[in-house]
């Protein structure tokens, strides 16, 4: 559980954080911000009045402090916001960006790959370099850290634009042309309360709920985990409920004793019961214990993330089939004939 929960969260952290409510992407991108591109001119004349963020997001490899060999080399994800906007995060360590070549790196980055403030990254896209100036929350997209920069370091046309050099004289004189700028696109908008939009065929507005299951592999990947846990507690709880079960039949010859010195069926079922709850406690208090331990001696690049209402779940359902177990054992012992136990 720990595992599929964090592996889950790697998904989806950098968007919970949004605190959005809908996002509006371009028609077409089925639901997918990798696949919007919109110009920001026009989203932001069709969104006037209302209460939303615009953000870009980009995903790239880079290189650190220009060391370009496979060792050094980590994917990234790229949000792309204003700085006076609702999803820019909060800084924990460091100072703001103040233009298009800073940026802000989640603790991920940090603490999974050893990056400090004023480390920098070269994208393998553009051959842009990205100077780390602070630190926020360990957020992730898809799995993958995130860096908050400016909404147009992260341009999904900037993205893609790689400059080009050319040492000949006589061929730049040759060709010269004008510089073309490059065209102010975003991938969306958030939109941070729940009202209805009255927006063209041009947008698609998706819940953000929808929009998280629409991030590649993450539903998938519910589903999958999902399943395999499920029929983890199913056999788990089959095998303690029997286990109980069986080391109660055992001790048939002792209730049989019991019966003889006077002792009711009412009070050994009564005693049964409170010794299957006693155990399953402490050998469940143990296995949190445990798995709680185990978290603490995890390296932080294993995705491994408690919830503490799913492990309740889980320790309720087994304490319900302990004492199933224990209450089919009960009724064998009630039949229990004293004379036999003698004979």
């Amino acid at each position: 559980m720990g595992l599929a929960y964090g592996l889950a969260v790697d998904n989806r952290t950098a968007v919970d954080a949004w605190d959005g409510q809908q996002i509006v992407l371009s028609a077409g991108s089925n639901k997918n911000i990798q696949s919007s591109m919109i110009d920001q001119d026009v989203i932001e004349k069709d969104l006037e009045g209302k209460d939303y963020s615009l953000v870009n997001l980009g995903r790239s490899s880079a290189y650190v402090n220009g060391k370009e060999d496979e060792d050094n080399i980590i994917d990234i994800a790229i949000i792309g916001s204003n700085k006076d906007s609702k999803i820019f995060p909060k800084i924990l360590e460091g100072n703001n960006i103040e233009n298009d070549d800073e940026v802000i790196a989640s603790l991920a980055i940090k603490d999974e790959k050893g990056l400090k403030l004023g480390d920098e990254l070269k994208l393998t896209m553009n051959d842009k370099v990205l100077k780390i100036v602070g630190f926020t929350d360990d957020y992730k997209f898809n799995t993958s850290p995130v860096i908050y920069s400016t909404l147009e370091t992260a341009n999904p046309s900037a993205m893609l634009y790689r400059p080009v050099e050319d040492n000949n004289q006589e061929n730049i004189n040759a060709t010269a042309q004008p510089t073309k700028k490059i065209p102010n696109r975003v991938a969306g908008a958030v939109i941070h309360n729940d009202d209805n939009l009255n927006l063209s065929d041009e947008y698609d507005i998706v819940p953000i709920d929808e929009f998280i299951n629409k991030i590649p592999g993450y539903y998938a990947q519910l589903l999958t985990f999902g399943l395999m846990i499920g029929f983890l507690i199913i056999i788990a709880s089959i095998v303690l409920g029997v286990f109980l079960y069986i080391i109660t039949i055992q001790k048939k010859e002792t209730f049989g004793i019991m019966k003889i010195q006077g002792i009711s069926n009412s009070y050994i079922s009564r005693s049964v019961i409170i010794q299957t709850i006693i155990v399953s406690v402490i050998g469940l208090a143990i296995g949190m214990g445990l798995t709680y331990l185990t978290e603490t001696f995890l390296p932080v690049t294993v995705p491994f993330n408690s919830n503490e209402v799913f492990y309740a779940v889980i320790t309720v359902t087994m304490i319900i089939t302990s004492l199933i177990g224990a209450i089919f054992s009960i009724r064998s012992v009630a039949k229990v004939d004293p004379l036999e136990v003698l004979g």
